[in-house]
């Protein structure tokens, strides 16, 4: 080797020899680095969380993990490989019905059946049904039930500010954690959905917002990892979370392995219904927990909701999950827990 054009005092075979064991001592300590980086990695790439039924209320706080993920409780799931799913025939009033449908269709397929590696798949499907009337979130214990997407155009009742994107209601049971309904309602009356692709028209990106909104469906809360669909964080415009991370892939193959062993049953418990607040067929339903949202026997409801927040801080109220965001952030606000009943579940993100 030379240096500025001379030979390099020393750069004979000699000196090489003399550095070998300075070579080595980095390479033990770039090993060191690189087991230490291999070892830290899986926790550090896998930072959803599943919900649970340990709901924070005002008088109890659950335990959380590192990420923020609680530690307490059954996890909540479906125990079906299969879960069908309808969209009010309604859709809304600022877009064309089919490409609404669409939307919809892409958002639950992007958590259908997801690569889990070595060639097998996470052991969960979705089943699109026809368009129906019930255009209300509920769970009825003694009735038959549907899961339903659905548009409030004309009026969003619910807690908290109207910026609010979208809700999901999930009912479970507060023992074992099996999700027994769910429903997912757009907040339409105060803010604009899209599903144009093109730069400058894409506001609140419905595909984007709902497929957050089905990792809610499916029992997975917040993630942690900001390239995440589930990263409680949203800004106008985006539409790179209508495809799932590998963290998403992670959270649902955790929840729903290749390895299960459920069968497919796609019909809802205690029997479907396309009208809301149908009585059941008898003995139908008889184990459902009371209650509405996310909850079993003697569950409670969960509520989450994705909403703006306010000169790009998240607006985090008691019980709330925040999304942060660049300008307009979008929160997620965990609902109170029904004691003892069938937990319906909201979960507004």
């Amino acid at each position: 080797m030379t240096r500025h054009g001379r030979p390099t005092r020393g750069s004979g075979a000699s000196r090489a020899t003399q550095r070998t064991p300075r070579v080595h001592a980095v390479a033990r300590r770039l090993a060191a680095v690189l087991a230490l980086a291999t070892w830290i990695s899986p926790q550090a790439a896998s930072a959803f969380c599943q919900n649970t039924t340990c709901k924070d209320s005002d008088k109890k706080t659950c335990l959380k993990d590192d990420e923020g993920c609680t530690k307490e409780g059954a996890a909540l799931r479906w125990n079906t490989s299969c879960i069908s799913f309808h969209m009010n025939r309604l859709g809304t009033a600022s877009l064309d019905v089919r490409q609404t449908r669409t939307a919809i269709m892409k958002s639950f397929r992007s958590w259908s059946e997801v690569d889990c590696g070595g060639g097998k798949l996470s052991k969960m499907a979705f089943v699109a049904l026809e368009d129906i009337e019930c255009k209300r979130a509920e769970y009825n214990k003694e009735g038959k039930n549907v899961n339903v997407v659905l548009f409030q155009d004309n009026d969003w009742k619910y807690r908290g500010i109207d910026g609010t994107l979208a809700k999901t209601s999930t009912t479970f049971d507060t023992t074992t954690g099996e999700i027994f309904d769910a429903d997912i309602e757009v907040n339409t009356a105060f803010n604009q959905v899209t599903v144009s692709d093109e730069p400058g028209k894409i506001a609140y990106d419905l595909q984007a917002i709902l497929t957050h909104e089905v990792g809610h469906f499916l029992g997975i809360g917040h993630s942690a990892n900001e390239r995440a669909t589930m990263f409680a964080a949203y800004a106008p415009g985006t539409v790179a979370i209508r495809e799932l991370s590998d963290d998403d892939k992670k959270a649902v193959c955790a929840a729903y392995p290749p390895t299960s062993t459920a069968a497919c049953n796609q019909e809802p418990r205690g029997g479907y219904s396309p009208t809301c607040a149908e009585p059941a067929a008898p003995g139908a339903g008889a184990e459902a927990p009371s209650g509405c949202a996310a909850s079993g026997p003697g569950g409670a409801p969960l509520a989450g909701a994705l909403a703006p927040g306010v000169d790009g801080a998240p607006s985090l109220s008691a019980a709330a999950t925040g999304l942060a965001g660049a300008g307009t952030l979008l929160l997620l606000a965990i609902g109170r827990r029904l004691r003892r009943r069938p937990h319906r579940s909201p979960d507004e993100s």
